[in-house]
């Protein structure tokens, strides 16, 4: 009996003696056993270059080299939370445009969620992120058309020819065809991121370790933008995401129905009819000062107008890991003033604008949806005792968003988030694929400020 209490300790004391030569190498197998290029460790993805021991322990949470840690199965999760997201915005919004109430989408739809009680009319509306120039872009139309139609408009008061007995006026030429230097100027444009400890007792050999990596995730605008933009199209909203492709940028430009070169050609019979009224005077009239000024004017906006872009001063060179990536933040050059305004009279004319210039109140493009990624990452959970070690992976994402009317008003905002919590690398297959608890529905009764408007 003495005999085998002896033995007992002298075998435990074995058992830890040997453990604790066993740990600095498996400790040191798993400090460089994952890289951004890796796949996952778990037994469900191929091409992982983790290793895994004990209970299914994996190396997704590795750091590629002189780069924050990357795991994939977080990221994975950090995308379907930005999906969740998505939903919620979406319904969110459509619930407004429609003037209906959000309900739970029928089995089997694609739709995030179904409207009820929804007017017949199909709307749509603008997606832009706080990236976006857009609406600096259309500011400067805006500018633009208000100084083209100031300069017609003095030159009618100003630029008057002196009368002639028996010679009638001949008719100015409207058409863009006319003038050389504009057509010229449309021909030439262009159409686009261990410590390990050896056990020296029997104390720390019965203890358990638990080491926490916070990953960074990868989300940004344009992701978020598609994925709203693909819920909201699946609830029959008409969408346009002008800074992902801006209407018409691959087709031919039409003077026709362009307000901006209507205006333009405006411009040009301006300075036509103005040098023509100068011509009819003497040198010193009093009206050459005034017609002097207005083409000043003219040649000053159209210098302006036709200005080669500034030279672009951005790092092309060493700074950037993948030279022909560009993400966002990542500086482009400058579109001259040109190719911007035309851009936003591209856009003018898809949400109504006429020829003129003028808003069609009846138009369906009559709000905006505001987007960004505010916050995205997750997290890779390491845990190991005696028993064997695991790992466990989770992830989530923040969106802010905000509808505006294109009057300015604001419609609804908020922020949504989602996460998911840690689950081990054997339960990853099914925790990326199950659908959330939290439906669209529930969250629109207890989140949402896009209410339908309050009938008078």
């Amino acid at each position: 009996m003495t005999t085998r209490l002896v033995r007992i300790p002298v075998f435990a004391l074995a058992l830890c003696i040997l453990s604790s030569l066993s740990l600095p190498a498996q400790s040191k197998s798993k400090a460089g056993s994952s890289s951004k290029s890796g796949s996952s460790s778990s037994g469900s993805s191929g091409g992982g270059s983790g290793s895994s021991s004990g209970g299914g322990g994996g190396g997704g949470g590795g750091e590629a080299s002189g780069g924050p840690p990357f795991s994939i199965e977080t990221e994975m999760f950090t995308y379907k939370a930005v999906q969740h997201n998505s939903a919620a915005i979406a319904c969110d919004t459509a619930q407004f445009l429609f003037q209906g109430q959000v309900a739970d989408a029928p089995a089997g739809a694609h739709a995030p969620c179904s409207i009820s009680g929804a007017s017949g009319a199909r709307p749509g509306i603008i997606l832009v992120s706080s990236d976006s120039t857009l609406l600096s872009d259309f500011q400067v139309w805006r500018a633009d058309m208000a100084t083209m139609q100031s300069l017609a408009a003095r030159a009618k008061q100003t630029c008057v020819a002196p009368e002639k007995a028996g010679e009638p006026g001949a008719p100015q030429p409207t058409h863009l065809r006319s003038r050389g230097l504009l057509g010229s100027a449309l021909s030439s444009l262009a159409t686009p991121d261990a410590a390990s400890a050896a056990a020296g007792s029997i104390m720390q050999m019965l203890s358990s370790s638990e080491s926490v990596t916070s990953v960074i995730g990868t989300v940004e605008d344009p992701a978020l933008m598609n994925e709203v933009a693909r819920q909201l199209r699946s609830l029959n909203v008409q969408v346009l995401v002008p800074e992902l492709y801006n209407p018409n940028a691959l087709g031919a430009i039409n003077a026709a129905r362009s307000p901006y070169l209507q205006s333009l050609a405006t411009v040009f019979d301006t300075y036509d009819k103005c040098s023509e009224a100068k011509a009819g005077y003497s040198a010193n009239a009093p009206q050459i000062a005034d017609i002097d000024a207005l083409l000043g004017g003219v040649k000053d906006f159209l210098t302006a107008t036709f200005a080669a872009p500034p030279k672009f001063s951005g790092n092309s060179g060493s700074s950037s890991a993948d030279s022909g990536s560009q993400t966002q933040g990542t500086p482009s050059a400058p579109p001259s003033h040109l190719s911007a305004v035309l851009g936003a009279d591209e856009l003018a004319q898809k949400i109504g604008f006429s020829p003129a210039g003028t808003a069609d109140p009846n138009s369906p493009w009559q709000h905006l949806l505001w987007l960004k990624a505010l916050e995205s990452g997750g997290s890779v959970t390491k845990q190991s005792s005696i028993l064997g070690s695991k790992v466990l992976f989770g992830g989530g994402a923040v969106d802010t968003y905000a509808v505006f009317g294109l009057d300015g008003a604001l419609v609804c905002s908020g922020n949504v988030y989602s996460f998911q919590r840690p689950v081990k690398v054997k339960e990853f297959d099914k925790a990326v694929r199950a659908p959330s608890p939290d439906t669209p529905a529930k969250w629109e009764s207890e989140h949402s400020t896009c209410a339908p408007l309050a009938s008078n």
